[in-house]
């Protein structure tokens, strides 16, 4: 049995605009993502993500509950 082939050339069409605005909204530090669901050969959602992540002083931890 042969397994189905998808077109790359459609999804990379389809996905291109998604992962540019991702990648010129990219934060200095933090994460990107990007998750299509493809149903039959053909993307049926796209979720992108854009997450800033920051270091936190242990100082600052070590205040809680201190006055």
């Amino acid at each position: 049995m042969n397994t189905p082939t998808i077109d790359a050339d459609a999804l990379f069409a389809i996905l291109k605009p998604e992962v540019e605005k991702l990648c010129y909204n990219a934060p200095l530090f933090g994460e990107i993502t990007l998750k299509a669901t493809i149903h039959q050969g053909n993307i049926a959602k796209i979720s992108t993500g854009i997450e800033i992540s920051c270091k936190i002083d242990p100082r600052l931890l070590n205040r809680e509950g201190r006055k």
